[in-house]
């Protein structure tokens, strides 16, 4: 009688497959993971890009949203409590522009009030911003504030090396940056300054846009800025940048830049 063999699988080849199964399955999670972290890196990083451009859009469209209790005094400081309210588009004051406090990954938005507070005229625009117009934040025992943080745990990073090719001495390191921009109330020009010094959110005030407001391609001033976005561990990268270019007048001032975007455009800096 002849001897019948069953068709199948050893134990072997059973675990063999498994095995095999089961690290493709876990290579598919982690490439999947390291997707989705680069994707969540680059919408943070885009995300970061529209705030900024959106403070420029607000100041070019100007929208008075305040009720008629407000007065305008010579501090620059509406009063929503007068005694003798002026009703909208009759007020001394006006919404002169945007303050953006970054610290780290925490975001703080803050509306600008001017009053003009002389007639002598500045040689030109900034120096009319610094003299001829007191600036505070609006509301300045409650300060409207909008608060918000960078996506997916991102912060902002001082560059690794500089634009003249050294190391960065914070490099990688959280950084703090404000960015004020104001709109000239006599010709209607959009002029940025940026100040890598910030004040407490409660200390921000008229001396510091004072301290801010200073002609030229320096920091402070209206030199460029570069803010490296650091990925917080989302992925093995984090090179992305928004671009803040000197004498920055509009949302194109606001770009995003990959460190190899600057490489093949021979610039130095990197992240």
């Amino acid at each position: 009688m002849g001897t019948h063999r069953l068709a199948g699988f050893t134990i072997i080849e059973t675990m063999l497959f498994l095995a095999i199964s089961g690290l493709l399955i876990v290579a598919l999670i982690a490439g999947t993971g390291a997707s989705l972290n680069i994707q969540r890196y680059r919408d943070a990083t885009e995300s970061f890009k529209s705030v900024l451009q959106q403070q420029y859009a607000d100041i070019i469209s100007v929208q008075n949203d305040r009720d008629n209790t407000w007065s305008c005094g010579g501090t620059a400081i509406p009063d929503s409590d007068a005694v003798t309210p002026q009703d909208r588009g009759q007020s001394d004051c006006m919404l002169i522009g945007k303050y953006v406090r970054v610290d780290s990954n925490e975001i703080s938005i803050y509306r600008i009030i001017g009053y003009g507070s002389s007639s002598a005229g500045g040689a030109d625009d900034i120096a009319a911003l610094k003299s001829d117009y007191l600036l505070n934040v609006s509301g300045v025992d409650e300060p409207e504030v909008d608060e918000s943080e960078l996506e997916w745990g991102t912060k902002i990073a001082w560059p690794a090396i500089t634009e003249t090719g050294a190391v960065h001495p914070a490099a990688g390191t959280p950084r703090t940056l404000g960015v004020l921009v104001l709109r000239s109330p006599s010709s209607g020009q959009i002029y940025t300054f940026t100040s890598n010094d910030i004040p407490a959110k409660d200390a921000i005030g008229s001396l510091t846009f004072a301290n801010m407001i200073v002609a030229g391609n320096a920091v402070p001033g209206q030199g460029a800025q570069l803010i490296c976005i650091d990925s917080d561990g989302l992925y093995d990268g984090g090179d992305r940048a928004i671009y803040l270019s000197g004498y920055a007048s509009g949302t194109s001032a606001v770009e995003l830049r990959t460190n190899d975007y600057m490489q093949e455009q021979g610039i130095l800096s990197r992240c």
